[in-house]
This record gives C-alpha cells, structure tokens and sequence, in this order.
C-alpha cells in the first residue's frame, strides 16, 4: 500500500497551518499537515494521536508497520504514506545557471533526464535508503526505464504537481498511477480555511 498526496500552498501563511513544523525550513508546517491528512485518509488516527505522533522521524510509534516521507518546495508540498519504506522528493521548476547545471549532472545523465528530474529522483533515493552523495548519485533512463545506481530500488516520476518534478522511490516498485490533490485549506486551521474558501468564491464571482 503506498498513497501519494500534494497540496498547493502558494500565496498561504505558514503560521495558519493546522500543525506546527517538524523542522525550521519554510514549508515545514504545511508538510506535517499534510501528513496529519494522510494518514488520517490511510490510517484513520484521530488528530489527538497524530498530534502526539507527527514529530517522529519517518514511522509512527503507535504503528510501526506504517512509513511516510515528506517533502515541500516552494509552492507544494508532498507527503507519502506505505506500509513499506519510501522516499519523496518535488522541486519547483525555475531557471539555475548552466554552471550549476553542468556541475551537478553528467552529460550522459543531461541527455536522458532533465535536471530537476535528476534532483528529485537523488533526493527520493537518499531518503529511502540514507546513501550516497547527493551531488554524484547517478539516474538514466534506458529503454524506456528509469535505472537508479542501486538495482534493488525502484523509481517512478510524476507529472501530477504543476510547475515541478516529483520521484518516489520504493524496494517493491508499486506505484499508485496518480497522485492524490488536496484542497489547501486541509491544512489550515479553521479561520484561516474559511477566509480562504471565501476569498475564493469572491475571486470566482468577480471572474465571471
């Protein structure tokens, strides 16, 4: 079992999320929402407990047996949910020097993969399996095939977050065809959802 979910959260105040963050990166409040919603949709926790469990570091103490791994850029966030270990990783597409480019990739990787195909795909494997140096893990692509540098993990990329690249990489290789959308005020406490909701339906009056 492993289920994907993404939510947009651009244009939201990280202070009006439903829960605190896990770490001091921007985005980090938002991601422990996320994952409060996911596995409230997967395991059906009470917000009590999760609110007792969302600090732990990549399972739940009550329920060993179920994994998660996170991950939030710029404009979303994702959050994975398995009964198996997972890494995920989204990057919001925007332009880098081709210096940057050229240092981080090879050209054999550069012609089968675009870069930040190639950076969500590393950051999901470390995060799955702790190895490596994110700056020289090398990803191609072969007939047709995504090929990571360990042949005992598996790697899908998604197109389901607009703007971004998003990898999942797993040690069983099921993948859910698509990821699941969650509406942005899922992770707002209940003020800031309904001032949202109806900022929203004046944006869609006045479109009219």
């Amino acid at each position: 079992m492993l289920r994907l979910y993404y939510a947009d959260i651009r244009g939201l105040d990280e202070a009006d999320a439903l829960y605190p963050p896990r770490s001091a990166s921007p985005g980090s409040a938002f991601g422990t929402s996320l994952l409060a919603y996911a596995y409230q949709d997967t395991v059906g926790l009470t917000p009590r407990k999760l609110a007792r469990t969302l600090l732990g570091l990549n399972s739940l103490p009550d329920d060993p047996g179920y994994h998660f791994s996170l991950s939030h850029s710029k404009t979303h966030v994702l959050v994975a949910v398995s009964d198996k270990p997972v890494g995920v990783d989204t990057e919001t597409h925007r332009r880098l020097p081709l210096q940057t480019v050229e240092k981080l990739t090879t050209p054999a990787e550069r012609a089968c993969l675009p870069f930040f195909d190639t950076w969500v795909l590393r950051e999901s494997y470390y995060k799955l399996t702790g190895k490596g140096d994110l700056r020289t893990l090398r990803f191609y692509r072969r007939g047709g095939k995504l090929v990571p540098p360990d042949e005992e993990v598996f790697c899908r990329l998604y197109r389901d977050i607009p703007g971004s690249s998003a990898a999942v990489c797993t040690y069983d290789g099921d993948f859910p065809e698509a990821m699941i959308a969650v509406p942005p005020e899922k992770l707002l406490k209940a003020d800031a959802a309904h001032a949202l909701k109806v900022t929203r339906r004046a944006q869609s009056t006045a479109d009219r």
